[in-house]
């Protein structure tokens, strides 16, 4: 009896509590305060900070801060026909039908007399790596240097315009004049495009321009700067938009670009089946073998693995290995017992592999691709799996298997910063 007294007590409480839960999901009042509490978490930190004050604007006059701007250089011809090219950061698109670009010039620069002459110009695009022939044409004048004799650049005549292009430089495009606009101290001139050309080393698969091939060179403050990482597609963020405060997150910026892909990598257990290239491959790998290793031994040995009956095999002998039957690729990282040294020594080629494989995931985050380390050595289980299927010789000894390929977005990076875990000597305390 006191039996079935419980149960009923048990199930009333069950129903009450469902009850509030259906309730509390159909308040908006209640979500409202739910996201808000959340977003304030972010607030609260921040409050903590004695230099943080949010949104608080400071004016700064009347500055060119637009940010960023292209870094691009005009091709011209003088009237005897000489090439020329400065370089141009007052310039953009400035229509669509037809298709136009808008550069400023001031009256002294020997450019503005050859586009006003002949009514032509190039836009000539960099890579980043060509940063110092950019900077170069932008210093000094026509009128005194010739710059492509200077530069060891190369005038090439347009196939369409009458004006230079550099054959150097990924992309050039190529303009004829259709208008101008008197602006003050520049003359904004527009550029119809009739043609642009690119060099086949930065398209992709459907001949489009690869950004990260590409890597343009743009200015801002008086400097140059590389254009930096891919973040989202147009209109992939609209979900993200609930109408709920917003906190900037200035102080979760990293120093370099080093530093945020250590920040940003992930262990990638779900991938999609977008293929990975044999370039992108070994790119990881250059990557692996950069590592230390002691007295310049190199103890490892790397198995690219791409047979999809292979890869499931793995995925299904490997307890924690699952994500095979999704990668595109592996790699095993394998010890080689003939170059890990003497009975003393032999030890250091885990280290060295061990160093190795973070190398090949931090490369791996750098190029948008995911990856994850999942152990082999020193299970005897796993370790007999992975070197009957792979067939290894009897020297490679596999330390563990790096499922890889393009995340589908599921897995993210974990803050691990955890000050507790950390100990000053007393000395270098007293110097902080």
């Amino acid at each position: 009896m006191q039996k079935s007294k419980y149960l009923n007590v048990v199930l009333a409480t069950a129903v009450l509590v469902l009850a509030i839960l259906l309730a509390t999901k159909n308040d908006p009042s209640a979500m409202r305060k739910k996201h808000t509490s959340t977003a304030s978490i972010d607030a609260q930190r921040y409050a903590t900070d004695s230099t943080y004050v949010p949104f608080k604007k400071q004016s700064l006059g009347v500055r060119a801060e637009l940010h960023p701007k292209p870094a691009a250089v005009i091709g011209t011809y003088d009237q005897s026909g000489k090439p020329n090219i400065m370089t141009a950061a007052w310039i953009g698109i400035s229509n669509s039908n037809p298709l136009s670009i808008a550069v400023s010039m001031r009256p002294a620069t020997y450019s503005y007399g050859n586009v006003t002459e002949t009514g032509f110009f190039t836009v000539n695009i960099p890579s980043s790596d060509m940063v110092r022939y950019v900077d170069y044409a932008g210093r000094f004048s026509g009128r005194d240097v010739d710059k492509f004799k200077e530069t060891g650049l190369t005038p090439v005549r347009a196939e369409f315009v009458n004006a230079p292009y550099v054959k150097e430089f990924p992309i050039v495009i190529e303009c004829e004049l259709t208008a101008f606009h008197e602006l003050g101290s520049h003359r904004q001139f527009i550029g119809k495009v009739i043609d642009v050309k690119a060099d086949e080393a930065i398209l992709d698969a459907n001949g489009k321009v690869d950004v990260k091939l590409l890597n343009p060179l743009i200015y801002a403050g008086g400097k140059y700067y590389e254009t930096g990482s891919f973040i989202a597609e147009v209109g992939e963020s609209l979900h993200e938009i609930d109408g709920q405060p917003f906190v900037p997150a200035y102080r979760k910026k990293y120093e370099n670009e080093i530093l945020k892909v250590i920040h940003s990598r992930k262990s990638v257990r779900h991938f999609t089946e977008q293929a990975i290239s044999n370039k992108h491959i070994e790119l990881l790998l250059r990557a692996g073998m950069a590592a230390p290793t002691a007295v310049n031994r190199q103890p490892w040995a790397f198995y690219v693995v791409t047979n999809r009956k292979t890869l499931d095999a793995l995925g299904e002998a490997l307890p924690y290995a699952k994500m095979l039957h999704q990668a595109q690729v592996a790699i095993v990282v394998c010890g080689d017992m003939d170059k890990a040294g003497n009975l003393k020594d032999q030890g250091y080629w885990v280290q060295d592999c061990s160093a190795a494989t973070q190398n090949v995931l931090l490369a791996a985050e750098s190029l948008g691709l995911g990856a994850v380390w999942t152990a082999v050595y020193p299970y005897d289980d796993r370790t007999k799996v992975v070197i009957e299927s792979l067939n290894l010789p009897e020297k490679h000894l596999p330390l563990n298997v790096i499922p890889i390929g393009y995340p589908t977005g599921e897995d993210q990076p974990k803050d691990k910063w955890n000050p507790e875990n950390i100990f000053w000597d007393e000395k270098v305390n007293d110097i902080q």
